[in-house]
């Protein structure tokens, strides 16, 4: 028999979850890193074997290998008796080889309809898309579900092909048809599009390019406390997408990202999931996948080309320092976040015949997802004091035009009341103050 993937870790097959990352931790750091043969096999039995149903399947087939060997002492045997005992004792091994060969199929059937059952729960079809409606005329819906969940894991070749099928381009314009921003969408049902808010709100003119077609989008629903905006694209059509709730998202798994870096055509990069943070809105993906500018609102993949995230920023003081809100965020958001823009026109316009009066006072303003800010203080005759990401600022402030002009950055004013205000710097930073 061929060496297992044990063997390669150097731990015993009864070991546990622990004892096997700590073995694959272990063997990687006395690796040389330019045995690239050794690196690989190292990580293919971490793959496995770090995974648990993974690890099942393949237990399940150590266990058929080794009921399928001969047995060397009956082979002797067999060599040294009449040849009436030895058929009688080929009739029954091969009745016993047979009988242990059922047994395990049996086994694996029945394990694998647990995980089924098990995981059904984790991956669901987002609510419009027509897989239900379909089902529910010929056969159950949580088979569809079922059939999705236990997939098994997909070439990236295959995965970009299925994915991408649901991955769009958005080229953001101000009110003069100038091109000021880029971005990236995910189509969740027909029609609709979810993408990053500092996406979808930096500019007047929003357009969705999908598979080498334009179409006019416009703004339906903000929720800018998870950065998550919906489109409302007529004439859109794509496949029903499933997602993945975060709870079933686990550290180390694979994972792919899709999106329209600066504007190119679709683009596959693949990572893991690096950790999971724990922020005031719920839990945030962190992924190894690169993400670059542009790439902003588009998918994260788990290997079966489920959606589990919408790519939101990344960290430029790091490496591969890239996050991802999660993808059950969607049925969650909240129309109550987006603004009338009429109201807010009016809102602005008022503040700066009034003299700026709403923006006087003291703000406090935080980035939704990456916690940083400012915390400063507007006063009279356009002056403006406090903190900016951690730096002390004192100068002075213009407010015209729904811009606002601070220390040398330039921040669109998106809303504005006494109480609340909503800044977006571009590129991805968009600020939201309280008093």
């Amino acid at each position: 028999m061929k060496k297992s993937l044990y063997t390669t870790l150097g731990v015993e097959p009864a070991a546990g979850a622990d004892a096997i990352r700590a073995a694959y931790e272990a063997q990687m750091a006395s690796t040389d890193p330019q045995d690239a043969v050794r690196c690989l096999a190292l990580k293919e039995a971490w793959n496995v074997l770090g995974h648990t149903q993974r690890r099942a399947v393949y237990d399940a087939s150590l266990r058929e290998q080794q009921a399928s060997q001969p047995d060397p002492r009956a082979s002797s045997r067999q060599r040294t008796r009449p040849l009436a005992d030895s058929t009688y004792s080929n009739a029954r091994w091969i009745w016993v080889g047979g009988l242990v060969l059922l047994i395990a199929a049996a086994w694996m059937v029945t394990t694998r309809t647990k995980h089924a059952h098990s995981r059904v729960s984790s991956a669901r079809v987002l609510p419009g898309t027509t897989i239900a409606d379909g089902m529910a005329t010929t056969q159950p819906a949580p088979t569809a579900t079922a059939t999705a969940s236990t997939a098994r894991p997909l070439t990236a070749e295959a995965l970009f092909a299925k994915a991408s099928a649901n991955v769009v381009r958005i080229d953001v314009a101000n009110a003069s048809g100038e091109d000021v921003a880029l971005g990236s969408g995910v189509i969740i049902e027909q029609a609709t599009v979810i993408t990053n808010c500092h996406v979808a709100k930096a500019g007047a003119r929003l357009r969705v390019q999908y598979q080498d077609k334009a179409y006019d989008a416009s703004l339906i629903l903000a929720d800018e406390a998870h950065d998550l905006c919906k489109l409302s694209v007529l004439g859109l059509s794509a496949p029903p997408l499933a997602t993945v709730a975060v709870a079933d998202v686990k550290v180390g798994q694979k994972v792919y990202a899709i999106g329209a870096p600066q504007g190119l055509d679709l683009t596959l990069s693949d990572g893991m999931v690096s950790a999971l943070r724990h922020v005031d809105e719920g839990t945030v993906i962190q992924t190894s996948a690169p993400v670059s500018p542009g790439s902003s609102g588009g998918g994260l993949f788990n290997e079966q080309g489920m959606l589990i995230g919408i790519v939101t920023f990344q960290m430029r003081s790091g490496q591969n320092l890239n996050f991802a809100v999660p993808a059950e965020w969607i049925a969650s958001m909240s129309s109550s976040t987006l603004p009338s823009r009429d109201r807010d026109t009016s809102r602005t316009a008022a503040a700066s015949a009034s003299g700026n009066s709403d923006i006087l006072g003291t703000w406090h303003c935080f980035g939704p997802l990456t916690g940083r800010g400012m915390d400063v203080s507007f006063e009279g005759q356009n002056h403006v004091n406090g903190t900016f990401d951690g730096q002390p600022i004192d100068g002075y402030y213009t407010l015209n035009n729904r811009q606002l002009s601070l220390m040398g950055r330039v921040f669109a004013v998106e809303e504005l009341s006494p109480s609340r205000m909503v800044l977006s710097a571009g590129q991805g930073r968009r600020l939201a103050c309280n008093r």
